[in-house]
């Protein structure tokens, strides 16, 4: 039963990885603002190499990735872009923001799972491999999270 479910989560967060792939992607090519632009291109490049790691762990633990969780949730992150924001023909000027708040959440979400693999103390997991990755994951946090305060005047009144 608790390899079963060591399987299922390890698919779970493997699926909302690639979904925040595509995530990372989408905002890199979006984004007007340079350094933005450079800095999530960067982490969305260290995202897709910590999803192939993520791959490497999974085939340890003896499961895979499931495409009938990928794949719904790559196409839960096309859906979500197409949120009504008042604007038809050019991006909404919150547009920075929330994105950048989802690409936060999704870093939040990495670190979580990478957490709980290193809590659990499996020993086919290398010890390494996972606090590397769950550094990363809170470097990437706190760089998105310079990006976003910046995005924050949008909400100021004029």
């Amino acid at each position: 039963m608790a390899t079963e479910l060591l399987h299922t989560y390890m698919q779970d967060h493997h699926a909302g990885a690639a979904a925040g792939v595509d995530l990372f992607r989408r905002v890199a090519a979006d984004h007007e603002d340079p350094e933005t632009r450079a800095v999530v291109s960067r982490i969305g490049d260290e995202t897709e190499e910590d999803l192939r790691t993520q791959e490497e762990l999974m085939t340890l633990a003896g499961t895979s990735p499931s495409m009938l969780k990928d794949l719904p949730a790559r196409a839960a992150e096309k859906l979500g872009q197409l949120k009504p924001n008042r604007r038809f023909a050019e991006r909404s000027p919150l547009s920075d923001l929330l994105e950048l708040e989802a690409l936060t959440i999704a870093v939040r979400g990495k670190e979580l799972g990478f957490r709980a693999l290193l809590d659990i103390g499996d020993p086919r997991l290398p010890r390494p491999t996972l606090e590397a990755l769950v550094q990363r994951a809170v470097e990437h946090g706190e760089q998105l999270e310079k990006l976003r305060l910046r995005c924050t005047d949008a909400l100021r009144e004029n």
